[in-house]
């Protein structure tokens, strides 16, 4: 570059060089901005990532696992062998809690955008959340403790709860 800035001195090329570096990674970043905007929103990933977070902080002893593979979009190939890899005629709930408490072998979460039930308390009409509540029966009966959520401060709460059986 220093051939473009015959005559000048060393100081004035560098500072030219500082300004073209940087305005290329202010559009790189703004490409990259967009490209972000662009994408759908996965607001139950964002739940739960946050929610692992502060669980790492708060409860660094108690292993969480969750299921991300949930919230990757897969090909159709690449979700036929997820499909074989879990119990058929289940959905598992997004993310378990490996710490026994009280009589409960593990906890099971299902994490929601929005609340799954209807204002007088029972669930809401939906295939998918319907199959999900019958698997979480199944835990329960199991000795899981299990239950559904929809926001981070509720369901740490939960843990927070459960943890103290």
């Amino acid at each position: 570059m220093g051939n473009n800035f015959k005559g000048w001195t060393g100081e004035k090329v560098k500072a030219v060089e500082e300004k073209q570096l940087d305005t290329r990674i202010k559009s790189k970043a703004a490409k990259q901005q967009q490209v972000i905007a662009t994408r759908k929103r996965q607001p139950e990933y964002e739940i739960q990532a946050e929610f692992v977070d502060w669980m790492d902080r708060l409860y660094p002893d108690v292993p969480v696992f969750s299921d991300t593979a949930a919230h990757i979009k897969k090909t159709k190939i690449q979700q036929i062998r997820a499909n074989r890899l879990s119990s058929k005629g289940r959905k598992w709930p997004d993310m378990f809690i490996a710490q026994p408490s009280g009589d409960y072998a593990g906890m099971y979460m299902e994490w929601k955008a929005e609340t799954p039930y209807k204002k007088d308390g029972s669930l809401k009409k939906n295939e998918h959340i319907e199959e999900q509540f019958k698997t979480m029966q199944e835990l329960s009966a199991k000795g899981y403790f299990c239950v559904f959520a929809w926001e981070v401060k509720q369901g740490l709460e939960i843990v927070t709860r459960y943890l103290n059986i």
